[in-house]
């Protein structure tokens, strides 16, 4: 079982399409895979940088991204709340990802805010095999945002210039979410590496072996 999420998860609109409309909206051509898979890639390899997918109107932006990613031999499970079962749904229609428990999950995708509780249940590999590790792709309200509620991150390890911090701006990312993830990386090469995807399609990335902290206020 997944906990209950202590945020409302960002609105979206798309709720009144079909079952065949949302696995259209989240199919990948070749050419979009490609293009994807870069942007992941990159994004992963510089913490903190953002760069943008092209999100179909009314779905879900951490949806798609994964979608660049999973195939029939991809263990997912998709973390729902409220109005987005029908999009779990279509996901793995869209893909053919085999359905996982959370536990046993190569990728997990977060419809809806992620708790430190799904953290703490997510694989994190095994020195021989850290490939074993869960990849997430998280639902956060905004990147790179101006609003009151935006917390400031600071990132260094590999893809950071030695000596420096990169600053990401996160809404929707609870503290506590931060401390579970330390944990499950607090053992390299085991870990989990965690792409951050707002609802505009802006995408970060915090791979495993990224330090990451909270600013501090003021």
């Amino acid at each position: 079982m997944t906990e209950t999420p202590t945020l409302a998860p960002p609105a979206r609109a798309g709720t009144d399409l079909s079952p065949a409309d949302r696995i259209r909206a989240l199919r990948r051509t070749s050419r979009a895979s490609q293009r994807d898979f870069g942007v992941l890639l990159d994004v992963l390899a510089r913490p903190g940088r953002v760069r943008s997918l092209e999100v179909p109107e009314g779905t879900p932006a951490a949806a798609v991204a994964a979608c660049g990613l999973l195939d029939v031999e991809v263990r997912t499970h998709v973390l729902t709340g409220p109005g987005d079962t029908e999009w779990g749904a279509a996901l793995h229609s869209a893909t053919s990802a085999p359905r996982a428990e959370l536990p046993f999950a190569r990728t997990v995708v977060a419809l809806r805010p992620v708790t430190a509780g799904d953290i703490a249940t997510l694989a994190v590999g095994t020195p021989i095999a850290p490939e074993d590790g869960a990849r997430l792709f998280a639902s956060v309200d905004a990147l790179d945002g101006d609003g009151p509620h935006d917390v400031d991150l600071l990132l260094s390890g590999p893809g950071v210039p030695d000596g420096t911090e990169r600053r990401l701006r996160v809404r929707g990312l609870e503290p506590a979410v931060l401390d579970a993830l330390a944990r499950a990386n607090s053992a390299f090469p085991c870990g989990v590496d965690v792409f951050l995807v707002a609802p505009d399609g802006r995408i970060a990335g915090l791979p495993r072996t990224a330090r990451v902290r909270a600013a501090e206020a003021g």
